[in-house]
């Protein structure tokens, strides 16, 4: 009896297990048609067929992969072919090759839900034009990182009189190489990946940027029509306009072959997209890319001076405009300062990001640098032309004694005069223990431009220009009233952002103009242009010991709160649900505090990463102010005046918008909210 029950059981196990141990189908059986038939197909209706005809009008680039792929040229009703359901994975892209005899909804490739059976994307053959592309295969790369995980199929349909020919589906994009190869395909097989990588990127933008959602965008922060941005460079007024550039990567929402993104403005919140302005010396895939920089205006040309990165080699590299729009290279990109140019303590591997500025009528720079013993340090060099530089001294160098101040590596130097004092600004990098690991901090002295060094400064004295968790590699410029205005990079280098699902990721803070207090601290605070842009005043005067419900709902807002703080937690929430939650912003014993973990849906777990603070004291009148700017992701708070500054993106904005105050003792607020509108 019991060898009969074991007997019986032991083959439904091994079903069972089987069951269990299959395989998720990512990729689609026989998505190249390389099979002798149509193996991993269902046919619905017709009949396709494989074919191994060569389309292509004189270049290669534009016939299928490998010998054989798809076609319904020779059916003699609809056809209707329909893949394997798969699980969208990797990082949630999928490509093909289509062509064909012309522009038709009749004939198309359509991407299904397998759970609901809905349509979720389609492509027609777009490149047709009666002449040049008639059966020329193009690639098509579809986003669908919205649908991450969730069970699809795909069907090509013909059910029209025009044809349509199919190769090299791909399901399973795993790795960021694997998909800029594809979006570069894109443009070869337009005729548009040339030599000249600018055009070609600039082609890629023009192609694609319609399919950013822009309800998902920021509404007056600088960010990329598409793909990733990163540090502010080139900040400039030039031809009575603010013009701004940014690292940046168009093809994907992730750091690659790094551009620079261009912008103008003539109130720096509404903004204008130019052409790309910088390309990489060589494409990614010789491991090119144009770092950070600077601008200068001479004899009404723009100067931009960068660092070309090669494999790793850093050196300094100018190009030049007459319009202030489009860029050529000096001496068709030849270093400028280089390897050769460096003191013997400096570590040639790390030589970036040139910031240039005239002082007593010379030209001086300075660039980020790393010493032989693995400390930062800044460089100081002077030129009469741009072209021949001299290296001055070390402006600044970390040691020992500086790491969990300063760390190792110093980005993004800017060095300039203000109210009086020399200050540097600097992106100190792998500081032990900080929030963000890089760091971002200013430093006050007096410049010696015979050493080459700061003076002056204290160690002790060294302070955080932002306390937020998105906020680096700041740069200044001074505009034509005289005022001088910073800006950053709002995101971080230690976490990946979450919006690059909606094909972007990145963007800059909203400009800040800045000052010296009597004592040398920094202070900071929106530029008033963007008060042009409120509308809708809404007031709220309460006092409380709860949690209030304001009524007030937005998340593109601009918030003036004044409060007298008890014992405890006294502030407000923004995004906040009806229960509270969302992203506080409140006082406690001599800090304000920001909390989005509310906010960041489980991203990032860990409170190092959500609940940061910021050293204040009380106003005279035992208040404390803060000014807060919303922008659908963002949250910039400036304390009292511009005391403190505390800048964050949050992921949840889209679904909470509310306002709450809360405080533990009796407290009174004055709130005072306008919405801000920029089209």
């Amino acid at each position: 009896m019991k060898k009969k029950l074991l007997l019986i059981l032991f083959p439904m196990f091994l079903i069972l297990l089987g069951a269990c141990s299959s395989e998720i189908l990512y990729q689609i059986p026989n998505g190249d048609f390389e099979a002798a038939d149509l193996s991993g197909w269902t046919s619905v209706s017709g009949e396709a067929t494989i074919s191994r005809d060569v389309y292509y009008d004189g270049q290669s680039k534009y016939i299928q992969e490998n010998e054989q792929f798809l076609t319904t040229k020779e059916a003699t009703s609809e056809v209707i072919l329909k893949s394997a359901s798969f699980t969208l994975g990797g990082l949630g892209y999928v490509s093909f090759l289509i062509s064909g005899d012309a522009n038709s909804e009749d004939a198309v490739v359509v991407l299904y839900d397998a759970l609901t059976q809905e349509e979720i994307m389609h492509e027609t053959y777009t490149a047709y034009d009666g002449d040049l592309f008639r059966d020329n295969f193009i690639r098509v790369v579809w986003d669908l990182s919205d649908y991450l995980g969730q069970e699809l199929y795909l069907q090509i349909e013909d059910t029209g009189s025009n044809y349509l020919n199919v190769d090299a589906l791909d399901t399973w994009i795993e790795t960021d190489e694997e998909l800029q190869r594809y979006q570069s395909n894109v443009l070869e097989r337009l005729g548009f990946m040339t030599d000249n990588l600018l055009l070609s990127a600039e082609y890629y933008l023009n192609l694609y940027n319609h399919t950013i959602d822009p309800t998902t965008r920021y509404t007056y922060h600088v960010m990329g029509e598409m793909g990733w941005i990163n540090d502010p460079n080139g900040l400039v007024y030039y031809n009575d306009e603010y013009n701004v550039f940014y690292q940046h990567n168009p093809y994907a929402p992730v750091w690659g072959p790094m551009y620079w993104g261009h912008v103008t403005s003539t109130d720096m919140v509404k903004w204008e997209y130019r052409p790309l302005a910088v390309a990489p010396m060589v494409n990614s895939a010789g491991g090119g890319a144009a770092f950070s920089g600077s601008a200068i205006e001479i004899d009404g040309d723009l100067y931009l001076m960068y660092t070309e990165n090669w494999q790793g080699y850093q050196y300094q590299v100018l190009s030049k405009s007459t319009d202030g729009i489009h860029f050529s290279k000096i001496n068709d990109g030849a270093a400028v300062l280089d390897d050769s140019d460096l003191p013997f303590y400096a570590n040639p591997v790390d030589f970036r990001d040139p910031n240039i500025f005239v002082h007593d009528g010379t030209y001086y720079s300075v660039i980020g640098s790393r010493q032989i013993n693995d400390f930062g340090q800044v460089l100081l060099f002077q030129s009469d032309n741009l072209v021949d530089w001299d290296y001055v001294g070390p402006v600044i160098q970390g040691s020992v004694n500086t790491i969990y101040t300063l760390g190792y590596m110093f980005e993004c130097p800017d060095l300039f005069e203000l109210d009086g004092s020399d200050v540097l600004l600097m992106s100190p990098q792998e500081i032990p223990g900080h929030r963000n690991t890089h760091g971002t901090v200013y430093v006050v002295g007096t410049m010696n431009y015979q050493t080459g060094m700061l003076e002056g400064w204290n160690l002790s004295e060294i302070q955080e220009i932002d306390y937020g968790f998105d906020f680096y590699a700041p740069q200044t410029l001074v505009d034509n009233q005289g005022r001088r205005i910073m800006i950053a990079w709002m995101q971080s280098w230690n976490r990946a952002p979450m919006t690059g699902q909606f094909g972007w990721a990145g963007a800059l803070t909203f400009p800040r103009e800045i000052h010296l207090d009597e004592s040398g601290h920094l202070i900071q605070y929106p530029i008033q242009e963007i008060e042009n842009y409120r509308e809708n005043l809404e007031t709220y005067d309460a006092t409380s010991s709860s949690l209030v419900q304001t009524g007030i709902t937005g998340n593109t807002l601009d918030l003036e709160l004044t409060f007298t703080p008890g014992e405890g937690q006294t502030g407000i929430t923004v995004f906040a649900d009806e229960e509270g939650n969302g992203t506080h912003i409140y006082y406690e014993d001599g800090y304000v505090y920001l909390n989005r973990s509310d906010n960041m849906g489980g991203r990032y777990p860990l409170e190092m990463y959500n609940l940061t603070k910021a050293p204040v004291t009380l106003n005279q009148d035992g208040t404390i102010t803060l000014r807060i700017l919303l922008d659908r992701y963002s949250v910039e708070v400036f304390v009292n005046g511009g005391e403190r500054a505390i800048t964050t993106t949050v992921y949840q904005s889209h679904a909470t918008d509310g306002i709450v105050l809360f405080s533990d003792a009796n407290a009174h607020f004055t709130l005072s909210k306008w919405d801000l509108h920029v089209e």
